[in-house]
C-alpha cells in the first residue's frame, strides 16, 4: 500500500514538474552585478525572446541587481498564476491571445477593404452616354458597407481587459460614405468616373455608439473607365467592359484606460469588370462581374499597462518588470498579401429626370463577403 502511494506521489510530482516546465521558460539577462537566469511564463517569453540584449542594457544602465530581477520575474509568475482564479481575464495567455486575435483580424481586414472599394461609384447604366451630344454627366453621394468579421479583434481586446467590446456583434459593417462623379466620353462610347471618401467613425454619433470602443478611420481615392460594347436603345441592353484603380489608407483602434490596440492599413486595388443594363421606362436593372487584384498591408501595435490588466493594480516588483521590459508594455506585428477577388454584382436604378437613385449589391466569391450600397445623384 505504501509503495503504491509513493509511486502515485512520484508520478504526481513528475506531472507537476512537467506542467511547470511547460508553463515557464528560462530567460537569461545581464544585470548590473551579474548575469541571472529567471523563469517567465511561456506567454511572456514569446514576447521577450530575442530582446535579451535590449533588456540587459536597461538593467545595467539603471543599476538593477540580479536579486531585484529575480523578484520582478517572480512577481510576473505569481500574477499569471492568479489571472483566471481572481477574474482579471478569461485567459491565462493574454499576450498570445492578443497577438493571434489581431493576426486573425488583419486577415479579415485584408479581405474586406477591397470589397468596400468596389462598391463605390456604381452606376446602374452600363454606360451613361457621350459627353457630346447631350452632355451626359452624374455626381452625388454613395453610402455602402461590407461585412467585416471582428471576432479576432474582440478576442484580442478581451485579452487586454477591454471588456466593453463584448457587447458588439462579431460582424460589423465596414462603412463607406463617398462622393463621386462620372462623365461621358468624347467621340468613342466610354465614360470615366472618380470617387473619394474620408470617414472617422468616432465623429459620427450614429456609428460610434454602436461600435464603441472600436473606431475606424480611413481615406479612399479611386477612378475607373468603362467602354460600351453595346450602346443600347429602346428596350435594347447596354453592355460595357472597364477597369479601375483604388487606393485606401486608414486605421482601426480599440482601447480603454489600460490598453490600446492600433492597426494601420494601406490597400491598392486594380479592377476589371463587365456590366449589362436595360432601361425599362424609369427603371434600370443591371448585373455584372468583376475581378479585384488587391495588395493590402496592415501594421499593428499594442500598448498595455499590465499592472492593472493582470493584477489588482499593485505596483512594486510587477511595475519594475514592466519598466525594465521583462513584462513588455508594447509589442506589434504586420501582415500583408496580394489576392484576387472574383465578384458578382447587380442592382436596380431609378432614373427620374435629373435625379438618379441606385441600389447595388455584390458578393465576393473567394472571401464570401457580401456588400451593398445606395447612391443618390444628380444626372443627365
Amino acid at each position: 500500500m505504501m509503495k503504491g502511494l509513493k509511486k502515485i506521489a512520484v508520478l504526481s510530482g513528475l506531472c507537476l514538474l512537467a506542467m511547470g516546465s511547460a508553463f515557464s521558460v528560462s530567460f537569461t539577462v545581464t544585470c548590473s552585478d551579474d548575469s541571472v537566469t529567471v523563469e517567465l511564463p511561456e506567454d511572456v517569453y514569446k514576447m521577450v525572446a530575442g530582446r535579451e540584449d535590449e533588456i540587459s542594457k536597461i538593467l545595467k544602465n539603471e543599476g538593477v541587481s540580479s536579486g531585484k530581477v529575480q523578484s520582478a520575474a517572480s512577481a510576473v509568475m505569481d500574477a499569471y498564476s492568479e489571472i483566471i482564479s481572481k477574474g482579471y481575464l478569461k485567459t491565462d495567455r493574454p499576450f498570445s491571445v492578443t497577438k493571434d486575435g489581431i493576426d486573425d483580424f488583419c486577415d479579415e481586414l485584408v479581405d474586406s477593404i477591397p470589397n468596400s472599394q468596389a462598391q463605390q461609384n456604381v452606376y446602374a447604366e452600363a454606360w451613361i452616354g457621350k459627353l457630346f451630344p447631350g452632355f451626359h454627366f452624374g455626381a452625388g453621394v454613395n453610402a455602402g458597407g461590407s461585412a467585416l468579421d471582428i471576432s479576432g479583434l474582440k478576442d484580442a481586446a478581451l485579452a487586454l481587459g477591454i471588456d466593453e467590446i463584448k457587447d458588439i456583434e462579431d460582424t460589423l459593417i465596414f462603412p463607406t460614405i463617398t462622393v463621386d462623379a462620372r462623365l461621358g466620353g468624347i467621340i468613342l462610347p466610354f465614360d470615366i468616373g472618380i470617387t473619394a471618401m474620408s470617414i472617422d467613425t468616432s465623429k459620427i454619433d450614429s456609428i460610434d455608439e454602436n461600435i464603441d470602443p472600436v473606431a475606424i478611420e480611413f481615406f479612399t481615392l479611386g477612378a475607373d473607365i468603362r467602354y460600351a460594347i453595346l450602346q443600347g436603345g429602346f428596350l435594347l441592353p447596354k453592355w460595357s467592359v472597364g477597369a479601375g484603380f483604388y487606393y485606401t489608407k486608414g486605421g482601426v483602434d480599440v482601447d480603454d484606460d489600460n490598453a490600446k490596440a492600433s492597426l494601420d492599413f494601406k490597400s491598392t486595388t486594380f479592377m476589371v469588370n463587365t456590366q449589362a443594363s436595360l432601361k425599362i421606362l424609369c427603371l434600370v436593372p443591371f448585373v455584372g462581374g468583376r475581378a479585384l487584384f488587391s495588395k493590402t498591408s496592415v501594421d499593428w501595435k499594442v500598448s498595455a499597462d499590465w499592472t492593472n490588466i493582470i493584477s489588482d493594480g499593485s505596483v512594486g516588483e510587477l511595475s519594475d518588470a514592466l519598466n525594465w521590459g521583462i513584462l513588455p508594455s508594447s509589442f506589434g506585428g504586420s501582415s500583408s498579401g496580394f489576392s484576387v477577388y472574383p465578384q458578382v454584382f447587380g442592382g436596380l436604378g431609378l432614373d427620374l429626370l435629373f435625379l438618379n437613385l441606385t441600389v447595388s449589391g455584390s458578393y465576393d466569391i473567394a472571401s464570401k463577403i457580401p456588400s451593398a450600397a445606395l447612391s443618390v445623384r444628380i444626372a443627365w
